[in-house]
């Protein structure tokens, strides 16, 4: 799509109004608003929208975009999709698709009317007189006639065709039932039968709302006992989720999105007050499917069943999520007791029962901690060292560099206060170290390693003034040249500061409107004087590095302070990865203390040295080199 068309949508559309349809939104200034994140839960604003710039940003989890980013996130659509809802709203007509484009969107669209005629189809053989064992089973079931409706319910009669012949009378091609997935062709050349055949039906939507496959039930023992669609050009199993056009809105709401393990489960909590619910269909949780909850929220709580194919599902989904965690985003998980089902435990014991058990779903780190330590045997030092070792991996699974350094930590105290009492008492003796009388090192601690312990210690410990040093000249610079914002905008948003003083006085930068011609330092200063950041300006001012900076000075060409600002901003992001590096090595070194593990901590604190000191003499120079 061209930048002409996409512009023209977003001129025509302020994403305020579009962002004030999804949460609460509070006008700050002209074209500036803030409102609670709807990709976090949060209780301060934190999400920034400009609608003089078309973007939003939250401080809190860091999501940001534009118009589109923003309506395909948050009603989980592709760019195609959302561009064509936001033009249809901003009144612009979309230029034709290329021929084969079209085509497919021809088709396509032509599979969304043969799966919906199909769902009306199965929906009026649930009133006839062969329905009345499906109406029974959903009688069984407890579902009411408002439910039934709503997740738009039906059967499939037991003959082979008539599903078939019903829509062929209507005009519709063998083959086209063939490709939505209605039909089956069978291998031998035999002729197309219909696809379920005496079961009752639940129509799969996408997150539109539209019809795009079926799952289906048996309404005895018969095996498979669940039959879903076969993929179609339309319905990717491992990239859809039951219901979650339903549970979309109400999961914004409450904050939560349950995940059940079928179809039932999520009806039976829609029906009991519990509309926030989706199951995945048939298969264990994967990669999209989790991005796709988070986009919904944050904190997804899995509620599958308390048997053991109910807690493999789950621990799957763990697994996969692992390396895909990043800050502000995570699995919670819910065991329901003695092997109910959430349709069983809500009939038994009722709603307040389950909405209780999901106040108490728990965070991913303990069901991860609880199932290492389940399976888990430490009778001899070479299983412990074992446990050990499963344990270190699992952190070292996660991709973000971030999240995989707190749960480093988080695991590694587990452990420290798991194996302290099983080391033998002699153990303990040998392994006092230097200190104090009777002080205890790590129980990992071995005697071989105490003065490598020590030196790597040394290295790792203390303020990198290197670090401090170049966020001091990235955000002195930014106060001194408020109109560089308008170049670096985004490359701010992205910017991670060790420091929580300068990460608010980044924040506060990037709330203010520092592009107007009228704003200059001295303006920008005052405001973060007014927000209580008087002393952290003032100390930037006065450190007698960073006022002497070439760059940094008030009379300093524009053009010059960006190149400059850029070059410190690349040394930045070269300490962050070393930062990220150093700290592995440094977990790899108290896993097992080496000569080599001394030279690799060493070898990145040098590098870092190194950028300090490059940062330094340029700075003094007054010239910078990438």
């Amino acid at each position: 799509m061209s930048d002409d068309v996409t512009n023209e949508i977003k001129n025509r559309l302020l994403l305020s109004t579009i962002v004030g349809r999804r949460t609460k939104i509070t006008r700050k200034g002209r074209g500036d608003f803030m409102a609670l994140c709807p990709f976090h839960s949060e209780k301060s604003p934190s999400f920034h929208v400009m609608d003089d710039r078309g973007a939003y940003y939250c401080f809190g989890c860091g999501e940001k975009g534009d118009v589109f980013s923003f309506v395909q996130k948050t009603e989980n659509l592709s760019f195609r999709e959302a561009l064509e809802k936001l033009a249809g709203e901003a009144g612009v007509q979309l230029p034709a698709a290329n021929p084969e484009a079209k085509a497919q969107a021809e088709k396509r669209q032509t599979l969304h009317e043969v799966l919906e005629a199909a769902c009306t189809w199965y929906e009026a053989q649930l009133k006839t007189g062969a329905g009345q064992a499906a109406r029974d089973y959903f009688a069984r079931r407890g579902l009411s006639a408002a439910t039934i409706k709503k997740f738009r319910l039906g059967f499939a009669p037991a003959a082979n065709t008539q599903l078939k012949d019903a829509l062929i009378a209507r005009g519709i091609k063998d083959e086209m039932l063939v490709e939505a997935g209605l039909v089956r062709r069978p291998d031998d050349g035999r002729a197309t039968y219909d696809y379920f055949r005496d079961r009752v039906t639940f129509p799969i939507m996408d997150p539109r709302g539209r019809v795009i496959a079926f799952g289906a039930r048996t309404m005895g023992d018969a095996e498979p006992k669940y039959l879903n669609s076969p993929e179609t050009a339309l319905f990717k199993k491992g990239e859809t989720l039951f219901n979650l056009h339903h549970a979309r809105d109400p999961a914004y709401k409450a904050g939560r999105v349950v995940v059940c393990e079928g179809y039932m489960d999520v009806i039976a909590l829609d029906q009991a007050g519990i509309p926030e619910a989706v199951a995945p269909l048939g298969t264990a949780l994967t990669e999209p499917q989790i991005e796709a909850l988070w986009r919904v929220a944050p904190e997804p709580t899995l509620c599958f069943d308390g048997d053991a194919a109910g807690q493999r599902a789950a621990s799957r989904a763990l697994d996969r999520a692992l390396a895909i965690l990043k800050p502000g985003h995570s699995l919670r998980f819910l065991t329901l007791p003695d092997k109910l089902d959430p349709d069983e435990l809500i009939r038994r014991d009722g709603t307040a029962a389950m909405r209780a058990l999901l106040e108490g779903a728990v965070p991913l780190i303990e069901y991860l901690w609880s199932r290492e330590l389940a399976a888990a045997d430490f009778a001899t030092p070479e299983r412990r060292a074992a446990f050990e070792a499963r344990i270190g991996q699992l952190s070292r699974d996660i991709t973000d560099t971030r999240v995989q350094a707190y749960y480093r930590d988080d695991l590694r105290a587990r452990l420290r206060a798991l194996m302290q009492p099983v080391r033998p008492a002699r153990q303990r003796q040998q392994n006092r170290g230097p200190g104090r009388p009777g002080e205890r090192r790590p129980w990992h601690d071995a005697p071989l390693g105490a003065t490598q312990a020590l030196r790597a210690n040394q290295m790792a410990r203390g303020q990198d003034m290197g670090v401090a040093r170049v966020e001091g000249l990235l955000v002195l610079t930014l106060l001194r040249h408020p109109r560089l914002l308008n170049h670096v905008e985004h490359e701010v948003m992205d910017l991670h500061l060790t420091s929580p003083l300068l990460d608010r006085l980044r924040g506060e930068l990037l709330r203010m409107p520092v592009g107007g011609a009228d704003l200059d330092s001295e303006a920008v200063k005052g405001h973060l004087g007014a927000v209580g950041m008087a002393d952290t300006v003032a100390s930037l001012e006065q450190d007698s590095f960073l006022r002497t900076v070439e760059f940094t000075r008030t009379e300093a060409a524009l053009d010059l302070v960006e190149e400059g600002w850029r070059h410190v901003l690349a040394s930045h992001r070269r300490q962050t990865a070393l930062r990220a590096e150093l700290n592995e090595a440094k977990a790899s070194y108290e896993a097992s203390p080496t000569d080599a593990g001394i030279q690799r901590i060493q070898a990145i604190r040098d590098e870092l040295t190194r950028i300090e000191a490059q940062v330094t003499s340029a700075g003094a120079e007054g010239g910078f080199s990438a």
